[in-house]
């Protein structure tokens, strides 16, 4: 990282930013992004916001060449708000600079300051940079049995009740 970069939140005028490097950050582990413009300015932004962005640049205008997307949740055993951390990504031109560390630094202030008392990170099972790099800042590995459903499954699941 040569130049100084800050870090911030997103605002809704980086709506097309973050969707582009979301979509990046998918296909390079083989994937693809819904996380369209439209679904980003609905659902980051706002008294209501289901999930925050923070992201780095150079200054006002530059291109962001780094996010971290984190939605905020609550730990029931322990009473007190966590983060998740959904995605962390660097464009591969700023990464071994420090810019990864960087944005996780803001992620635990933010954690911290929303009185968190735990930080989860989910990566890709396959990503063995990602979480040789989660370690190498101090997170430990935890495995959990994690339960997904569908759009069909909730939709059926939900009809039970009518």
């Amino acid at each position: 990282m040569e130049r100084p970069l800050s870090i911030r939140r997103a605002a809704p005028r980086d709506a097309d930013a973050i969707a582009k490097l979301a979509a990046e950050a998918a296909s390079q582990e083989g994937a693809l992004s819904s996380l369209d413009v439209d679904r980003i300015k609905s659902h980051a932004f706002g008294s209501n916001a289901l999930f925050e962005v923070w992201v780095a640049q150079e200054r006002v205008g530059a291109p962001i060449v780094a996010q971290a997307i984190i939605t905020k949740s609550y730990d029931m055993r322990r009473g007190a708000p966590s983060i998740v951390l959904c995605e962390l990504y660097v464009v591969p031109e700023h990464r071994r600079g420090g810019l990864a560390r960087a944005m996780m630094s803001a992620v635990a202030r933010r954690a911290r300051d929303v009185g968190a008392r735990e930080l989860a990170i989910t990566t890709g099972v396959e990503n063995e940079v990602a979480q040789k790099f989660f370690a190498a800042v101090g997170a430990k590995r935890r495995e959990a049995a994690m339960f997904m459903m569908s759009a069909d499954g909730i939709e059926w699941l939900a009809a039970e009740g009518n």
